[in-house]
């Protein structure tokens, strides 16, 4: 099954791949819906009456998208009104998605090397430093090769 999943990952880093590429686009202070709106020399009655609804409901529908509560259906709905679409993308911040699973995999890694070190170290048994290094590396890759039940969890 984990041979599913690394396939997944690869497939959908290579798809957002082409977006990191890309200039990041903000959304404008008034919302898409407004300036798009507002570009064309659309009245909001007039978008309404495209989509159905009353100016009033296409105030509320554009002071949602600037607040963050409007639904996509509905975003949806206003991008159709306006000649549009919506494109709705999740970005990864790391890059792709596989740099963060081992950035996840080795933070893992690092605090169960810690607690082990601590235990070590009440013992007078103490690791070199290359040694942890070793052990967070391998630690690290056997929880990326297996993918546990348990990957995102916080420790």
């Amino acid at each position: 099954m984990t041979w599913e999943r690394d396939l997944t990952i690869q497939q959908l880093d290579e798809t957002l791949a082409k977006l990191n590429h890309q200039a990041p686009v903000t959304r404008p202070a008034r919302g898409w819906i407004y300036e798009v709106r507002n570009a064309l020399g659309m009245s909001a009655r007039s978008l309404g009456e495209r989509i159905g609804l009353s100016q009033p409901r296409i105030s509320l529908m554009e002071k949602g998208e600037v607040d963050g509560s409007i639904s996509i259906k509905t975003l949806e709905k206003a991008a159709h009104g306006l000649g549009c679409r919506v494109v709705y993308t999740l970005v990864p911040e790391e890059g792709s998605l596989q740099a963060m699973r081992i950035k996840q995999a080795l933070k893992k890694a690092q605090q169960m090397n810690q607690y082990t070190e601590l235990h070590m170290g009440l013992e007078d048994q103490a690791t070199g430093d290359d040694f942890k290094e070793q052990s967070i590396k391998l630690m690290a890759d056997e929880s990326l090769r297996k993918w546990p039940r348990d990957f995102w969890d916080n420790l």
